[in-house]
């Protein structure tokens, strides 16, 4: 059986790891919609390389066209993660896509396989085919305006679209939440708890395996886009070398913020940080009423 790797370059005609076939139909598919503060949160799916991708679409009201912003949940969540987030950012002006990781859906595997870790890989590459596959969505709809596209992504999201940067040229403003470097730094405090338990040959293949997709090798290759980073101070599992290797391999435009704050990023100053920032980078109005309104009620006054 042909890998996912090799096999998705086969369909995109190109060597390149993370090429798809763009030509293939997307075949949209709505579950159902519920209005939200004004905004709309459309429940559906699309194809992806392997299966349906399942995801929400938050529109604005009006015809736009509007920035759109793709968003990816920790390894925790699920597409649910941002939805808050997303219906703020709707009632500012922007369009949010909000899609399942590989993993996140029914029955599929959550834990790495050391023993596989080629299967692991190909998964990493699957959700990051079905990232680009949503930007497809994205800019293919009238009332969206491709040259005002963001990306927000926590933790799994954040990681993964380290390496997205590198690959996807259509992103104006990449958001990465905690994100690691690499998937297989032993030499890391953190990360080496996670691989507690393994033998050297595992760890040697798992490492030949995740190292070429690391983001740490794609991140310098962002520009022209501009990346926001943040982290927390009491991450429990990304730590200070693991956030300063990803902070140095960073690209210039790019601003790091830190909060007093766990993996969990529950501080609201990183909430207002990532909003201010995406609204300057996208075209849309300060975020800040908005975020008094919030906290405060309708009644909140500047």
């Amino acid at each position: 059986m042909i890998g996912l790797l090799p096999a998705l370059a086969l369909l995109a005609g190109s060597s390149g790891p993370f090429d798809y076939d763009a030509s293939r139909a997307l075949d949209v598919r709505e579950a159902g919609v519920e209005a939200v503060a004004g905004v709309a949160v459309h429940d559906l799916s699309y194809a992806g390389p392997q299966g349906r991708v399942t995801a929400y679409l938050v529109k604005p009201s009006g015809q736009g066209p509007f920035p759109a912003i793709l968003y990816v949940h920790w390894g925790q969540g699920n597409r649910s993660e941002f939805l808050s987030e997303a219906v703020m950012m709707a009632r500012l002006g922007a369009i949010g896509l909000l899609i399942d990781a590989p993993f996140a859906r029914e029955d599929a595997p959550r834990e790495a396989d050391f023993a596989h870790p080629d299967k692991q890989r190909d998964m990493w590459v699957q959700g990051l085919v079905e990232m680009r596959r949503g930007i497809d969505l994205l800019v293919a709809r009238r009332d969206v305006d491709p040259k005002r596209l963001g990306y927000v992504g926590h933790s799994y999201g954040a990681t993964l679209g380290g390496t997205l940067a590198g690959v996807e040229r259509r992103v104006k403003a990449y958001v990465l939440m905690g994100g690691l470097p690499s998937l297989a730094d032993f030499d890391d405090p953190l990360m080496g708890a996670f691989f507690r338990g393994t033998t050297d040959e595992q760890r040697k293949k798992y490492a030949e395996a995740m190292e070429p997709i690391a983001a740490v090798r794609f991140l310098g290759q962002a520009p022209p886009a501009a990346v926001l980073l943040q982290f927390a101070r009491h991450d429990r599992f990304i730590s200070p070398r693991a956030a300063d290797k990803l902070e140095r391999a960073a690209s210039e435009p790019k601003q790091t913020r830190w909060y007093f704050d766990s993996h969990e990023f529950a501080d609201p100053e990183a909430l207002r940080d990532r909003l201010q920032w995406l609204c300057s980078q996208l075209g849309l109005p300060d975020p800040r009423p908005l975020l008094r309104e919030k906290v405060a009620g309708p009644s909140a006054r500047p």
